[in-house]
């Protein structure tokens, strides 16, 4: 309480205390017949805002002076008209006591209400039958914006501009003294308001009506929130019945529910129990699907659309891909993609890539976005344009052979002319008088020794000229960059090059196919040096192969002309630099270097000649991929 509070009570104290005494002094000593004693009803009275313990205490006080004065007074005659006088002022100060603890009660109870109407968030309005504001809570100062002093006393159709069913208003006033529903109002700022407004009558004591109370609630956010969301979900069935692309509304709780129940490792159980993920794929269901989805799926309606039917007969890509999509799920992700493979309900087998999004009302999978790409086209035209390449490639090598085919021709006289020489050396052996068995036994060695060699040099050719599949193996590329330097042997002594090869660490084996790369070793080792072959001075191939680790980056340098132009363009399929060339070397060697997985790009030198590189990578994410799409 404040130091006003105090002095206020302490004053109203001294004034009782005094008005008391005085009272007592007319009592006991004033030859009045009255009965005086009833005055100390207005010291009960003038204590009684300070509580009810000053109340009783100032009953209890006045009834023991007053007992006081009269036995003072009156010990000589202790019946008559002053005992009666004395029993009225008892009386009186009994029932003052009485009615102001009451009426302290009161106060407190509609003070405790008006505190109520002041902490309500709602606005609470009293007026009377004219209209005229007698109440404005705190509420009704933030709704409106107007405060107390600026509202009551006026008429509240001045306040605000309210739209209303009035007709409606006043009957149900009249039959039921009370109404509820909605009303428009604006506020002081100009702001439309939608309020669920409730209005009781008031009534006197006679059951007169005197009033109205009311009392309203602001609707506006919550209406703006409801049409926003109306036009949110407006929006977002106009885009999902009109997307280019399959999208489904899916229920998924049940079904992740069953899983989670199974046990807490998802994916060991679906491993472990086939039949707990055909259990799963029945409880899901299908809410929604957009005429795009219909149309995939060869459906007339959602209700066709049984995600147990679609993947009864399907392939076994579905089952993994739907493995993954309950793992993920059960772990907390809410976007997840896939690409699996389906069988339509008129039997076409379809390649899809889908995406799931957990919708933001959908946390417990009750409302999960499915969305699906038919990527059957696009799988069949890689397959188409991976199998053409297949073919230029076959292509090139055959090329290539033509241009090589003096430089094998070379390679195989060569030991073929040493099995001729070295069978009529064992033969003469033989026809001596004296045979020497061990000159002919080396003679025989040296055949078989040239005949393998013979051999080696044909299957070379033969694999490089053959149509078949890429194969991927682990070679050593240094093996293989001799193996392809001994087949343009000839070539290279026809330029009077020579051919040095550089290694920055010891190389280790990588996985690729020996063939495909074989043959950009060749075409690399050929282009470099038909350039250098119209120059003059040192004329000289430098292959540098160095280990990164996770790749190996090779590179051939040559000394000759370089290239015109941007070099990037050599890659480019029928773009020569040759009269007689064909264009489709290097395009080939780009092709069989990306389906490797690496890079090849090509730069002029500082100095004379020009440099073409290529990567291959050691671990191919694509490599298993492309291998089983490849088509010979």
């Amino acid at each position: 309480m404040g130091i006003i509070d105090r002095r206020r009570r302490r004053a109203v104290l001294v004034v009782a205390v005094v008005a008391a005494v005085l009272i007592f002094v007319a009592d006991a000593l004033s030859p009045i017949d009255g009965a005086v004693a009833v005055l100390y009803t207005g010291v009960v009275l003038m204590v009684a805002p300070l509580g009810r313990k000053f109340i009783v205490v100032a009953g209890y006080i006045s009834a023991v002076l007053a007992l006081t004065a009269f036995l003072w007074g009156h010990a000589s005659d202790l019946v008559g008209g002053a005992l009666l006088r004395l029993v009225v002022s008892l009386v009186a100060i009994l029932i003052t006591v009485l009615l102001s603890m009451r009426d302290r009660s009161a106060r407190i109870s509609l003070a405790e209400q008006v505190r109520i109407l002041e902490a309500s968030h709602d606005t609470v309005i009293i007026r009377d039958s004219a209209g005229i504001v007698r109440y404005w809570n705190e509420g009704a100062e933030r709704l409106y914006g107007r405060s107390r002093d600026q509202a009551i006393g006026r008429h509240y159709a001045e306040l605000f501009d309210e739209s209303a069913p009035v007709d409606e208003i006043d009957r149900s006033m009249r039959e039921a003294g009370s109404w509820s529903g909605e009303v428009v109002r604006t506020r002081r700022d100009g702001a439309r308001l939608i309020l669920a407004s409730r209005w009781l009558q008031r009534r006197d004591p006679e059951g007169r009506a005197i009033g109205v109370i009311e009392a309203s609630a602001d609707l506006t956010e919550s209406r703006r929130a409801q049409a926003e969301q109306r036009r949110s979900e407006r929006r977002y069935s106009t885009i999902f019945n009109s997307a280019g692309f399959a999208a489904l509304e899916c229920d998924l709780s049940d079904a992740l529910s069953l899983v989670l129940s199974a046990g807490a490792d998802v994916a060991a159980s679906l491993r472990a129990d086939p039949a707990l993920l055909a259990a799963a794929v029945e409880r899901i269901v299908i809410c929604e699907a957009n005429p795009a989805a219909l149309e995939m799926f060869d459906a007339d309606g959602p209700g066709e659309l049984i995600v147990a039917e679609l993947l009864a007969f399907s392939i076994p890509d579905a089952r993994q891909a739907l493995e993954t999509i309950f793992v993920a799920l059960t772990t907390g992700s809410t976007q997840i993609e896939t690409e699996t493979r389906f069988i339509t309900r008129r039997g076409r087998t379809i390649d899809a890539v889908l995406r799931l999004s957990v919708l933001p009302d959908g946390t417990d999978w009750s409302r999960v976005l499915l969305m699906a790409v038919d990527v059957t086209e696009r799988n069949e035209a890689r397959t188409k344009i991976e199998r053409i390449s297949a073919e230029l490639a076959h292509a090139g090598r055959v090329s290539v052979l033509g241009q090589l085919a003096a430089s094998i021709a070379h390679e195989v006289n060569q030991p073929l002319a040493a099995i001729i020489n070295y069978g009529k050396s064992g033969k003469r052996w033989l026809v001596r008088p004296t045979s020497d068995i061990g000159e002919v036994a080396e003679c025989l060695d040296k055949i078989v020794s040239n005949a393998n060699r013979a051999a080696e040099v044909v299957g070379r050719v033969r694999f490089l000229a053959r149509k078949s599949a890429p194969l991927t193996d682990s070679v050593d590329l240094v093996v293989m960059l001799q193996d392809a330097i001994e087949l343009l042997r000839r070539e290279i002594h026809s330029v009077k090059a020579t051919v040095r090869v550089e290694l920055s660490t010891p190389i280790a084996m990588i996985d690729c196919d020996r063939v495909q790369v074989q043959q950009v070793f060749v075409n690399l080792l050929m282009n470099a040096l038909q350039a250098m072959r119209g120059i003059d001075g040192h004329r000289q191939i430098l292959v540098r192969i160095e280990d990164s680790g996770d790749s190996l980056t090779v590179a051939v340098c040559d000394t000759g002309v370089g290239i015109a132009g941007d070099p990037a363009r050599i890659f480019e399929p029928f773009f020569s630099t040759k009269s007689d060339g064909m264009g489709l070397g290097l395009s080939i060697c780009r092709t069989i270097i990306e389906g490797q997985g690496g890079q090849i790009l090509a730069s002029n030198n500082d100095g004379p000649g020009a440099t073409v590189a290529f990567t291959l990578l050691r671990n191919n994410p694509d490599e298993g991929r492309h291998n089983r799409r490849l088509i010979s």
